[in-house]
Formats: C-alpha cells, sequence, structure tokens
C-alpha cells in the first residue's frame, strides 16, 4: 500500500514535468497489474482492478493536469485523489 502512495507521488511529479496525464494513468495501472500478479491474486480479478485503476487514474490526472499548479484547487484534488492508491 505504501509502495502506490509513493508511486502516486512519483507520478504527480512527472504529470507537472511532463503535462501527458494518461501516460501517468498508464504507469498506474502498469503498476497496479504488475503488484497484483506477484501477490498472486486471480488474474481475472487483477485485471478488473488495473482496469478501474487506470480509469480513476485517468480522471484524476486529467484533472490536476488542467488545474493551475500549486492552487488550492489543486492541492484539494491532489489530497482527495490518494483515494486511488486504495484501488
Amino acid at each position: 500500500m505504501i509502495i502506490k502512495f509513493l508511486v502516486l507521488a512519483v507520478l504527480i511529479r512527472l504529470l507537472i514535468a511532463s503535462e501527458k496525464p494518461f501516460l501517468c494513468s498508464g504507469l498506474y495501472a502498469g503498476m497496479a497489474l504488475v503488484f497484483g500478479l506477484i501477490r498472486g491474486g486471480p488474474v481475472g480479478a487483477v485485471l478488473i482492478s488495473a482496469g478501474l485503476g487506470f480509469v480513476l487514474a485517468s480522471v484524476y490526472f486529467w484533472l490536476l493536469n488542467r488545474l493551475d499548479t500549486g492552487s488550492l484547487v489543486w492541492w484539494l484534488v491532489a489530497l482527495l485523489g490518494i483515494a486511488i492508491g486504495l484501488v
């Protein structure tokens, strides 16, 4: 779980540098897929979880990309989006 949050923080930094939200969400979903398979979960459940993570992460990173970096709304979205790490 901690690794997901650290990866999310790194991906936010990547988003700020690259302004490519779907790159960040794809990397997040790929990471979720790999860790799900390493844990030995059922393949179907891991794929559904990774797909759901991709959709949620895409919305999250797209919103962060559209907002002004460092604004109050940006920080609010960034903090509320940590819930993505729970998927």
